[in-house]
């Protein structure tokens, strides 16, 4: 009895897969050069990891902890290098709050400014550079009071 002859289908399936290579090479491609167009040309993909302006607390209970021991420092939550220190320089817990750099711009991790309770004054633990309570001097973060009697600091608004 005769056997019919089959088609190949060893062939038939390097075929294919060759076939699926090509279209997925051609696939990665098509995303590497869109990608290079989007970010290409000077054009910047904005990044944003969190809100900009976060509450911190309400101004009563604050001003009365820092009136009763220090000026807070807030450890940049995210892993990165802002931490920041918020003071009450105010009479009235409704004003006087101010947001500023732990550390100067240029100062690395481990320098930090430490507050000097006896002289009311910021001391750089590296340098020994002196500035006030309000943080004169480093750089300088937003702060505002909402409806609500909380302290926001917003993170985009700065100056030195």
């Amino acid at each position: 009895m005769p056997v019919a002859q089959g088609t190949n289908t060893s062939a038939r399936q390097a075929i294919l897969v060759a076939l699926g290579g090509l279209a997925g090479l051609a696939a990665i491609l098509f995303v590497v050069v869109r990608a290079g167009q989007l970010g290409g040309g000077g054009t910047e993909i904005p990044v944003q990891l969190g809100e900009p302006v976060f509450p911190v607390g309400n101004v009563d209970e604050l001003a009365s902890l820092i009136g009763e021991t220090e000026p807070l420092l807030l450890p940049d939550a995210s892993g990165g290098d802002r931490d920041i220190i918020v003071n009450h320089v105010g009479d009235e817990p409704d004003e006087g709050w101010v947001a500023f750099a732990a550390r100067p711009l240029t100062a690395s991790r481990d320098c930090f400014v430490q507050w000097q309770a006896g002289a009311e004054i910021f001391v750089d633990s590296c340098d020994g550079t002196e500035y006030p309570a309000d943080g004169s001097g480093l750089q300088q973060f937003g702060t505002l009071i909402d409806g609500d009697g909380l302290l926001r600091i917003n993170l985009n608004v700065t100056s030195s």
